[in-house]
């Protein structure tokens, strides 16, 4: 449990204007604070909900500390059972960040904004998962939203260098891969949720995938199936949908844009191989068997 007391001055420096927005960082007083926060120190009670807005805006920023090491990690933390959050407080979290994840796709910065919306959109997930509360419209609305998602993303980068990561592909798996496990899951969302993942793949976006995507995306596949909610016509036609740039045979001339799409399927059907191969429950074997068989045995 996340220890909590009254904030002084000292401890909650006021939030510099450039908070709000996209940029290299935070005022420097505020960057400690939230660092002591990550840190563990404590909060007031009733603070949390307070504070989301400003760790939505850091969500988006350049800096990948702000974002990642400071805004997602404190939202990690808080989005546990026993968090500072309330209710509320996570649902206008969620809408707010779903929404986001519906921008317009370009490549460039504003990728950390959707991207990261979709991991903690994952976060999220796992404690609707933990301890469900969601209406069938609410689950209907991101099991549409992620594979709408990882339908349009074309900022496919992982690690990105001074900005740290991207790794949209990854993240929206994540988001994918905690609605497959939510016990309120019918047969058609569990379908979407694997046409989300061959939208990553095969589509001809070009990015070759290479910072473990496939591995994240085969844990998304392993809990669809693992459920039994996907029948044996529904799991062939998906695996004949990976396998569609391999039938291609190698590229003559060579075309980058579909080498990508041919390298990415080989790399989710060789990860989805060995993720099912240590899953002992019936819906993975089955869909191991599935595989062996589109894999030529």
């Amino acid at each position: 449990t996340l220890p909590r007391c009254a904030p002084t001055e000292a401890t909650a420096p006021p939030i510099a204007a450039s908070t709000a927005a996209p940029g290299p960082g935070l005022a420097p007083a505020r960057l400690a604070w939230w660092r002591s926060i990550r840190d563990g120190a404590p909060i007031a009670d009733g603070a949390g909900d307070a504070l989301v807005p400003e760790l939505e805006a850091m969500l988006t920023s350049t800096d990948p500390e702000v974002r990642d090491g400071l805004a997602f990690t404190v939202l990690a933390r808080w989005l546990a059972a026993d968090g500072p959050l309330t209710a509320a407080a996570v649902t206008g979290l969620r809408d707010e960040l779903t929404a986001r994840t519906a921008g317009p796709p370009r490549v460039g910065d504003e990728v950390f904004a959707r991207s990261f919306a979709a991991l903690t959109l994952s976060a999220i997930a796992a404690r609707e998962v933990a301890a469900p509360r969601w209406t069938d419209a609410e689950l209907e609305a991101q099991v549409a939203a992620a594979t709408a998602y990882a339908g349009r993303e074309v900022d496919l980068r992982g690690y990105t260098g001074a900005t740290g990561w991207a790794h949209a592909a990854a993240h929206t798996a994540d988001w994918m891969k905690f609605l497959a496990r939510h016990p309120g899951l019918r047969a058609d969302q569990a379908a979407r949720l694997l046409d989300g993942g061959a939208a990553l793949v095969v589509r001809p976006h070009g990015a070759r995938f290479s910072h473990g995507e496939d591995e994240r995306l085969a844990a998304t596949v392993r809990a669809v199936v693992r459920r039994g909610l996907v029948d044996d016509a529904r799991l062939d036609a998906w695996l004949t949908a990976i396998a569609a740039p391999l039938a291609r045979g190698f590229p003559e001339p060579f075309d980058p844009t579909l080498y990508a799409a041919q390298r990415n399927a080989r790399d989710l059907l060789v990860s989805c191989f060995v993720a099912l191969s240590f899953d002992p429950t019936p819906g993975a074997a089955a869909a191991l068997a599935r595989l062996r068989a589109a894999m030529g045995g």
